[in-house]
């Protein structure tokens, strides 16, 4: 078994956003001006002029999610105005999480049908039983593994969805989330009496006919979705300080799911022999994933890193954590890794 880690640089080929610039990517995607005036959508461009007037300026969706957070627990205690800029802030926090769906789901019908990477890597490298832990919210890989028959969406992600087809050859594990994945308010319950735990009213996330259409499951129905329901993005936004939880009127939710989800992680790099890490930059500021990575996997297990200009401080990161066969994939950009790699099986 192979554990495959992706990071950004792995998506960016398929027209997904890297970091450093999603933030100005995303302002200019909402700001356009064709939207329904009665659509959810609609308080995108004003709500991307908002925070481009209030907080500093930067690119990077990190700063802004940290600036954001900050000046929210800036005017926790403030003025009236102080108090009334707070709301506005939290409320357009959560219409970013919303934005960043639909700008993705519109990325994932564009240019990421046309590309090949994650068809190849799929299709070509993947091997049945290999895992994947990946840092993106995109479901294009997803969609070329169904196709790949290496893929099914009842277990693939590491937890169940019950009534969905099962039995899954590899698995993806999204630490940070997915554009797809929603967490239903009290377990979908929309009428009527129902019991709940506080702390437990969201139930394991559901997914959207209109995703399960894409990801190679058309005219399928999530059952728990059936009815609809209020739900949250279940999402980890990039910010130097992620929260693993969700802060709701009912309590602390979702920190048992994500513990869970971390821990098959942690279970597959411990067994592994192979670690190959992909556009993913293993920076100090993600401690969490910083740890796993540098910690889970046996200190004899082969590690290749194929992360562009990150890739040479990465294998030092790991040397320098006691791993004894770690090397410099020969292509640093995952695209190129990808064909040398299915080139390299292709003439086996």
């Amino acid at each position: 078994m192979t554990v495959y880690v992706l990071g950004a640089g792995a998506s960016r080929d398929a027209g997904y956003p890297l970091a450093k610039d999603m933030a100005t990517e995303l302002f200019r995607w909402m700001k356009q001006a064709s939207r329904d005036p009665n659509s959810y959508a609609a308080r995108y461009p004003v709500v991307a002029q908002y925070l481009e007037k209030s907080l500093p300026q930067s690119g990077n969706i990190e700063a802004l999610i940290a600036a954001i957070r900050e000046r929210i627990h800036e005017f926790e205690s403030g003025t009236p105005e102080q108090q009334a800029d707070r709301r506005r802030l939290a409320n357009a926090n959560g219409v970013l999480q919303n934005a960043v769906r639909d700008w993705f789901a519109e990325i994932q019908y564009g240019r990421a049908l046309n590309s090949t990477t994650y068809r190849d890597f799929a299709s070509n490298v993947v091997a049945p039983s290999d895992r994947v832990i990946t840092f993106n919210y995109d479901v294009s890989l997803e969609r070329e593994l169904k196709h790949a028959g290496k893929f099914e969406i009842g277990d693939g992600y590491g937890f169940c969805m019950e009534g969905l087809p099962a039995n899954s050859k590899t698995k993806v594990l999204k630490l940070h989330g997915s554009t797809s994945w929603l967490a239903l308010l009290f377990g979908g319950h929309v009428s009527g009496f129902s019991s709940f735990q506080p702390g437990n009213t969201l139930s394991s996330p559901v997914i959207g006919s209109n995703e399960l259409s894409f990801l190679g499951y058309p005219d399928t129905v999530d059952p728990r979705f059936k009815n609809g329901g209020a739900a949250l993005p279940v999402m980890i936004f990039p910010a130097p300080v992620k929260e693993f939880y969700f802060d709701a009127n009912t309590g602390v939710e979702y920190t048992e799911f994500w513990d869970r989800l971390w821990q098959q992680a942690t279970d597959a790099l411990q067994t592994t022999e192979r670690v190959v890490v992909c556009g993913y930059s293993l920076l100090p500021v993600d401690q969490r994933a910083r740890d796993l990575l540098l910690s889970a996997p046996r200190r004899d297990a082969e590690v290749v890193i194929a992360s562009g200009s990150d890739t040479q401080r990465i294998v030092d990161d790991y040397l320098a954590a006691g791993y004894t066969k770690v090397a410099a994939a020969s292509e640093a950009l995952f695209k190129n890794w990808v064909a040398t790699a299915s080139n390299s099986l292709a003439a086996l």
